[in-house]
């Protein structure tokens, strides 16, 4: 007496072997594929355009010092909220600590606007033409101070958000190209591929950005470097991690939430103070808007108010990390189950 049982390629009790899954081929899969790249230029164009199609102040607030009419009549025409401090080394200490971003020191000789191109060019500009018409038409002296004073390599305020996307991209196609052609590599080997990868990713981007170019000052590369590999490492592992949970789509899913969604949001070209309330609502909990708030304020804040923002990368990193060993784990002792009872539906008794 024996047991009939189908064998691993297919075939039936009666022998027949079964149909494989029909496949699109030929203008079926022409048209998904261009469905798909219809899909992603309009997720493209959402978030662009929605979060920056029109940055203005919603959520502003600027210094004063002293008696300031002036600032108070740009204040209510522009839409800010001022705050007051004693004298100014207060509000640079502010700034400093990102309380505010800007302030305007009245004096009857003549007034001074303190701005923060490092925060924002947008906001920089704004605040220096809003306050230059009004002091132009009370006939008063305006004084424009950049606080800190930006280096020669930077003037467009960028370079910042511009390094942490490159290692946001970094990351995820690391954690991609492991996936692909790591072949068998265990989980640990993979995640110590990736640790090694941000760390020379990390070390090079530091190198381009500061010495070779001079975008960031040099006397922050070493510290520089650790965030950075931070950015890479936690992109890379919550990549790694998304792509163990979700396979394929898992990293569909980090390009569409990380970067289509992530660099806007992240107040890199425009400062987070300026966009819309549903994309300051996330954006500081994203890899890009957290990163960017890290590097900038380690450049020139003195990494003041960073701490939130370094939990959020770590619990990035972290979570990455334990999924790609937890659910391994799960696979592997599911494929031991699954070979144990194919082993014993497949004996033969007589």
């Amino acid at each position: 007496m024996s047991a009939n049982v189908d064998d691993a390629s297919g075939a039936t009790d009666d022998g027949e072997r079964a149909e494989p899954p029909p496949r699109l081929t030929g203008y079926k899969l022409l048209g998904l594929a261009l469905l798909v790249v219809v899909l992603v230029q309009a997720a493209f164009v959402s978030p662009y355009v929605g979060a920056l199609h029109s940055p203005k102040p919603r959520d502003l607030q600027v210094g004063v010092v002293g008696p300031a009419p002036l600032a108070a009549t740009v204040a209510k025409q522009v839409g800010f909220e001022l705050v007051p401090f004693a004298d100014e080394a207060a509000a640079r200490d502010a700034i400093d600590h990102r309380s505010i971003e800007g302030a305007f020191i009245g004096a009857p000789g003549g007034s001074t606007l303190l701005v923060v191109p490092a925060a924002g060019a947008v906001m920089a500009n704004g605040l220096t033409n809003e306050f230059g018409a009004g002091a132009a038409v009370a006939h008063q002296k305006l004084t424009v101070v950049q606080v800190p004073p930006l280096p020669p390599g930077d003037p467009g305020r960028a370079t910042s958000f511009l390094v942490v996307m490159a290692l946001v991209v970094g990351g995820y196609l690391a954690a991609t190209i492991s996936l692909v052609f790591g072949g068998g590599a265990t989980r640990h080997r993979r995640l110590l591929a990736l640790a090694i990868v941000a760390a020379v990713g990390s070390l090079v981007t530091d190198l381009i950005a500061g010495p070779v170019i001079g975008a960031l000052p040099s006397s922050k590369f070493v510290a520089l470097w650790a965030v950075f590999m931070l950015v890479m490492t936690a992109v890379a592992f919550s990549t790694a991690g998304l792509q163990t949970l979700f396979g394929p789509a898992g990293t569909l899913i980090v390009v569409v939430v990380f970067v289509i969604f992530g660099a806007p949001a992240a107040g890199g070209t425009v400062p987070s103070a300026f966009l819309p309330e549903f994309w300051r609502m996330f954006g500081p909990y994203l890899p890009a808007g957290a990163g960017t708030t890290v590097v900038r304020n380690t450049v020139y804040f003195g990494a003041n108010e960073i701490g939130v923002a370094l939990l959020v990368l770590a619990a990035y990193l972290v979570a990455g990390a334990l999924v790609v060993v937890a659910r391994r784990r799960t696979q592997a002792a599911g494929s031991a189950d699954a070979d144990a009872a194919a082993a014993v539906g497949s004996t033969v008794v007589v």
